[in-house]
């Protein structure tokens, strides 16, 4: 596994400035010591659900109820940016985790950028709110990409041949939960696609998660799955392929299982809503509450 694929199966993108990132910025604002980490790696032209955590210069995670967002966009060339979109990010705690959690909102972009020399559109999201009593603000640049590395909303799901098990003592070897559900593991992906029953798949590593969302997400799916028996399909996909030796042995081997290349994911956790027909219905990557996967599923059950 490469560094990057290593950084992101902790369940961190961070979204560098721009004069991290090798492009000088088009405007130069005044210096602000806050910092933007956003979990959000699959952003592309159209809407798209944008998670983010700020944190102080001493390292600190700043909670407020809500931020306003901005897109701004930079032509080549050009020192002055356009507002293209905003919209108002609100908190969101990670369930059973005290403490933690991050902000979430739905930004529209309209063309790709990626400040570099072969993309120099640039994009730059800023984030204005009110922290110990006084008006502040963060910024980041951000990449837009023209389509996603993952399957996007309506396609068909990569039928991808998941390991499974039918009771506890065999699940050690496929799953790293500390207290695994049975029924997330009686199915296959590429079964739960094709037996003409929507699906929710979920791709976490819950003992190995560093920023803790991992097991949060998998114990909610194990929730909402009893909201749809025998109407809905739920798989939790271990993302390493030897999760014994990790546990118990304290060894890192790097190795994935091959669902995770067949998705195209390079972050973890991602949940995925499937329709009736093997189709994509809805996509969240690192957080999401569980009223927005129900109202997922609803779009897709009968």
């Amino acid at each position: 596994m490469n560094k990057r694929l290593l950084i992101c199966a902790l369940g961190f993108i961070v979204f560098l400035n721009l004069a991290c990132s090798g492009t000088p910025s088009p405007v130069q604002k005044s210096q602000n010591t806050n910092m933007v980490v956003a979990t959000t790696s699959d952003v592309t032209v159209g809407d798209n659900r944008i998670g983010f955590s700020l944190f102080d210069f001493e390292g600190e995670s700043i909670v407020v109820d809500q931020v306003l967002v901005e897109a701004i966009f930079y032509p080549p060339n050009e020192n002055e940016g356009v507002i293209k979109d905003t919209s108002t990010a609100y908190w969101m705690s990670i369930p059973g985790v005290a403490g933690k959690g991050l902000y979430v909102t739905d930004i529209f972009f309209d063309v790709s950028g990626a400040g570099t020399q072969e993309n120099p559109n640039y994009w730059e999201i800023v984030g204005s709110f009110v922290y110990e009593d006084e008006s502040t603000w963060s910024k980041a640049a951000i990449v837009v990409n023209e389509y996603s590395s993952i399957t996007s909303i309506g396609e068909r799901v990569p039928k991808s041949v998941t390991l499974t098990a039918d009771n506890e003592a065999d699940l050690k070897f496929i799953s790293t939960d500390p207290d695994p559900d049975v029924d997330l593991y009686r199915l296959s992906i590429d079964e739960a696609v094709t037996n003409g029953k929507p699906s929710v798949i979920v791709f976490a590593t819950p003992a190995l998660c560093v920023s803790q969302v991992c097991g949060p997400i998998v114990d909610m799916v194990s929730t909402v799955k009893n909201r749809y028996t025998d109407r809905v399909d739920f798989i939790h996909v271990e993302v390493f392929a030897n999760p014994n030796d990790l546990v118990e042995q304290g060894r890192f081997s790097g190795q994935q299982v091959d669902a995770v290349s067949e998705w195209g994911l390079v972050t973890e956790p991602w949940l995925f809503v499937v329709d009736a027909e093997g189709r994509l219905a809805d996509k969240f990557e690192i957080f999401v509450t569980s009223e927005e996967v129900i109202e997922a599923i609803e779009s897709v059950v009968n």
